[in-house]
């Protein structure tokens, strides 16, 4: 079950790998850095997400679709989509840029879609995998397991 609240900071969390989380590789704070799955460490800076409400296309926030910024703690840059089944990094982009704009939807079962502001793509764990170093891609909207994540408080 998810902890989201509203916007705030967070692990994410594979649904299908729950002790799994999203982690900034190697705890780098370089642009470009390939978001993969490691141990879930909950107190780990590189595992923590600020989810901001960053409004609609437009920057309203109160009107419109809800759209949110995902930012890694450790580094302050943006999870990035980068295309159709290319890997999601950190990169340094200005706000309004749409490949660093995300949408929240439920699942239905306490988990997460993070939908890229597209519509045409969402977070995905490439290959269903569950291991230490899988990566993170931007892939077609799916209901599989691997395309559903925890929203986790940080304590």
């Amino acid at each position: 079950m998810s902890d989201y609240t509203g916007p705030g900071i967070y692990g994410i969390v594979p649904y299908h790998a729950n002790d799994m989380s999203l982690d900034v590789w190697g705890n780098n704070k370089k642009e470009g850095i390939a978001i993969k799955l490691y141990k879930r460490s909950p107190t780990a800076e590189n595992h923590q997400f600020m989810i901001a409400d960053a409004g609609d296309l437009d920057a309203r926030t109160e009107k419109g679709d809800r759209e949110y910024l995902i930012i890694a703690v450790n580094s302050g840059l943006y999870l990035t989509c980068n295309g159709d089944g290319k890997p999601v990094t950190t990169q340094l982009r200005g706000p309004m840029d749409a490949s660093v704009r995300w949408k929240l939807a439920h699942t239905g079962n306490g988990a997460f879609y993070i939908n890229h502001v597209s519509g045409d793509k969402q977070l995905n764990v490439a290959g269903n995998a569950k291991e230490s170093g899988s990566g993170l891609i931007c892939y077609k909207p799916s209901k599989e397991v691997n395309a559903q994540f925890l929203i986790k408080a940080v304590a």
